[in-house]
Formats: C-alpha cells, sequence, structure tokens
C-alpha cells in the first residue's frame, strides 16, 4: 500500500494536465506535417500533367503526344509561350515549369538524322526540399517525350514493326534477386528496402524518445526534491529507502512509455503520410507484376521468405533489451540527478546521457555494425545503447550470437549501475553529492565574500 501511495504522488507529479497538453499538441504536430510534407512531395513527384508548348506543330510532334496521353495516365497543359524571355512569360502563364518541343524538331529527328531539342524551363526555389523536386520529376516527362520519339523514328524511317522496336529498345530483360541471411527471393532489392527502410525506422525513433524523456524524467524529479528539502522529509518517513526508489523509477518508466507511445503515433503518422505514398507504390508495381504472371514474389511474400518477418518470440526478446535500455538509462539518471543542486546543473548533468543515446543513434542510421571496423564495433560495444539500436536488425538476420552479447552485456551493465544508485540512495551521499552551476558557484562565492566582509 505504501509503494501504491509513493507511485501516486510520483505520477501526479509526472502526468500532469500541461504534461497531457503537450503530449496532444506533439501528435498533432507530427500527423500535420506528415500531411503537409506528404501533399508537397505528392505534387513535386506528381507527372499526370504535363505543361507543354508545343513550337512545331507538326504531324510527327502531334501524333507523338498522342501516344503520351493515349493510356489516360498523363494529360498535357498547353501553353503559348512567345519569346525566349522565359522569366517574363512564366509569369505571365503563372506556372513554375514547362517543356518546349522548338520549332523543327521533326524535321531534325526525321529529315536531318540528327539530335533535336527539347528545352525544359523551370523557377528556381530556395523555398525547401520539396520545391527542388518539381525539376528533378520533370526529367521522367522529358524521358517520356525521348522515348516516344525513338518509337516514332523506328517506326517511321526505318519501318520496323512494334515487336521489332520492343526488341531493339529492350533487348535484354532485367531478373532481380534479393539475399538476406542466406536465403533469395526474386524480387527487387531496393524495392524491399524502401519497405524495410519505413519499418525500422520506427523502432530507433521511439527509443530515442524513450531514453531522452525517460531520463530527463528521473533526474529533473530527484533534483528538485533533492533542492526543495522535500527528498529528506520523504525519506524521514517510516517508508524504506527501497520502496522509494523504485516507486520514482516505476512513475518514470510509465510516464515515459506515454510518451513514447505519443511519439511512436505521431511518427508513424508522419512517415506514413511523407512517404507513405511512395511505398505503397513500390508494393503495389512488385504486387501487381506478381499478380499478372511475372516470377517476382510480392513484397510480403519476400520479406517471410527471406525471414524479415518478426516472430513473437523475437519481439518478446526486443522488448527484453528494450526494457534493460530504459533501465539503465534510469539508474545512471538517478545517479547523476543526485547531483544537482540547481536547475541549470541538470541541462548539463542531462548532457552526458544525450551523448551516449544520440551517438549510437545516429552512427547505427547511416552504417551496419556488421561493416564497422574491429576497433569501431568494440568503441560502439560499450555503448549499452547501441544494442537496442541493433537488436531488431539482429533479430532479422538471425544474428542470435550478436543479440544476445549485448543482452548480456547490458543486464551486466544495469545491475552495476543499480549497484551504485542503490548504495547511493541508502546513504548520506544522496544529500552530500553535488555538481553545481557555474552561476551558481559564482553567486554562491560572492555571498561567501560578502558575508565575510560583514564579519
Amino acid at each position: 500500500m505504501r509503494f501504491g501511495n509513493l507511485l501516486k504522488k510520483e505520477l501526479g507529479e509526472l502526468i500532469t494536465k500541461q504534461a497531457i497538453i503537450s503530449m496532444v499538441f506533439i501528435l498533432v504536430i507530427f500527423v500535420s506535417m506528415g500531411q503537409i510534407m506528404g501533399k508537397a512531395m505528392e505534387e513535386s513527384f506528381d507527372t499526370s500533367t504535363i505543361t507543354l508548348c508545343n513550337r512545331d506543330n507538326t504531324e510527327f510532334t502531334n501524333l507523338l503526344l498522342d501516344a503520351i496521353t493515349a493510356d489516360g495516365s498523363t494529360s498535357i497543359n498547353y501553353v503559348d509561350i512567345q519569346g525566349d524571355d522565359y522569366a517574363s512569360e512564366l509569369k505571365r502563364l503563372d506556372i513554375k515549369n514547362a517543356v518546349i518541343i522548338p520549332e523543327g524538331y521533326a524535321d531534325s529527328v526525321l529529315k536531318e538524322q540528327k539530335p533535336a531539342d527539347i528545352i525544359f524551363v523551370s523557377t528556381v526555389s530556395t523555398g525547401g526540399f520539396s520545391s527542388t523536386m518539381s525539376s528533378i520529376s520533370a526529367s521522367d516527362v522529358i524521358s517520356v517525350i525521348q522515348n516516344e520519339t525513338t518509337d516514332e523514328i523506328l517506326l517511321k524511317t526505318y519501318g520496323l514493326s512494334d515487336e521489332e522496336v520492343a526488341r531493339v529498345k529492350e533487348p535484354t530483360a532485367l531478373v532481380e534477386y534479393a539475399v538476406s541471411g542466406g536465403k533469395t527471393a526474386k524480387i527487387s532489392a531496393s524495392s524491399l528496402q524502401a519497405v524495410l527502410m519505413m519499418q525500422s525506422m520506427i523502432a530507433p525513433f521511439v527509443i530515442f524518445f524513450l531514453l531522452l524523456m525517460a531520463a530527463q524524467m528521473i533526474m529533473t524529479a530527484i533534483s528538485t526534491e533533492k533542492i526543495d528539502k522535500t527528498l529528506e522529509t520523504l525519506l524521514s518517513t517510516p517508508v524504506s529507502r527501497m520502496t522509494v526508489l523504485m516507486a520514482k523509477m516505476t512513475a518514470a518508466v510509465i510516464s515515459a512509455l506515454m510518451n513514447a507511445v505519443v511519439m511512436m503515433i505521431g511518427f508513424v503518422c508522419y512517415m506514413s503520410g511523407m512517404m507513405g505514398n511512395l511505398t505503397n507504390e513500390i508494393t503495389d508495381s512488385v504486387n501487381s507484376a506478381a499478380a499478372m504472371g511475372d516470377t517476382t514474389v510480392s513484397v510480403a511474400q519476400a520479406m517471410s521468405d527471406l525471414g524479415l518477418v518478426l516472430s513473437p518470440v523475437s519481439y518478446i526478446l526486443f522488448g527484453l533489451q528494450l526494457f534493460f535500455t530504459v533501465a539503465i538509462g534510469l539508474a545512471i539518471s538517478l545517479i547523476l540527478g543526485a547531483m544537482a543542486t540547481d536547475v541549470k546543473s541538470v541541462q548539463t548533468l542531462t548532457m552526458p546521457i544525450m551523448i551516449a543515446v544520440m551517438i549510437p543513434f545516429f552512427i547505427t542510421m547511416f552504417l551496419d555494425y556488421s561493416e564497422m571496423s574491429a576497433g569501431f564495433k568494440a568503441v560502439m560495444f560499450i555503448i549499452p545503447f547501441t544494442h537496442s539500436y541493433t537488436a531488431l536488425t539482429n533479430l532479422m538476420n538471425g544474428d542470435m550470437i550478436m543479440f544476445w552479447a549485448g543482452l548480456a552485456y547490458q543486464a551486466v551493465f544495469f545491475v552495476v549501475c543499480m549497484f551504485l544508485a542503490v548504495r547511493m540512495f541508502t546513504t548520506d551521499r544522496l544529500f552530500t553529492m553535488s555538481v553545481s552551476s557555474d552561476s551558481s558557484k559564482k553567486s554562491s562565492g560572492l555571498f561567501a565574500k560578502k558575508a565575510k566582509k560583514s564579519e
């Protein structure tokens, strides 16, 4: 009952109205940003409508443009760009870019048999990443025009049939296989990696935010009670210090998990809104190819064949490693929080944990642990938080030796940290340990000087 009362007290201090409002605000921000980014990227990569000026206007170019719109997936917005002052013309027509087929295009291709120019005019924007994508995606439009021009040349100039044109343009057929964990599946590796990237980015972000939040909460709770002298009163009650310690850590874990769930949901919504359409297109294209008789397997089947689908046991093991990760972060935060003497020193003491969490987070995001040098692997292995970032990869790839080694190291690291935390919390060192900020040192020094002069 005493533990329950203490836990209720700690949760009341951590999970306040302000904290709940912050969680809701963060979730709304993530969802809104995902929708905004997704819409911007969808518009930037959209090539369903081409803004085009046909200055040649011959039977050849008209047939060419009719071929582009024949399947109904692409429409052409015809504009009349006059002269070479493209800046004024884009402004007058209120467009950002345009493809121009110059006069004499057909003669160059059919009669003179030399490369013909295609002009692409685009507004240079510094408004962000999505604004540059419109220029990049326009290359797809130009590729369509070039491909159709090639088809017309082969059909009209050389008199080839449609089958012969297809054979000349694609004399080889690409057959792709993906290999993982000693297994093989008939699927494009790039298509599979696009889907895996979406899935693999969620867990590290959740771990990252969970560690930072849990550390910040427990350090703030301990340091605030120590500064306000309420910790001494709490520890003088007829309740064991271990009960107080466990209540604080349990409350911090519950609060951190709530924030992590909100962060995870928000990040999933953000990534789904921003990149969901691209991933769905890749998955749909592969699945449709399999449905049409292509021996290429679907994405889901490929992941199953390659062993990239986690079993319930794997999720339990990952949860166990995540528990040790959070527990280590809390134990270290408990020790550092007890050293704080003011608010500024709390911020200073948070820095070591932030660095230890951020270094493996960013490194494992861009580098494969198995491909690192032996020395670099050793350094990364020493950091206990590294093993949670690589846990899912190890479980998917079946590298159980690395997984169990990391879990064992985390267990030992946790026992050592908890031993130090318990020793500190059950003795008077909790009140004597301190790390003051520079400002507090200066103010205390100034006060001492004034007191000495007054004497």
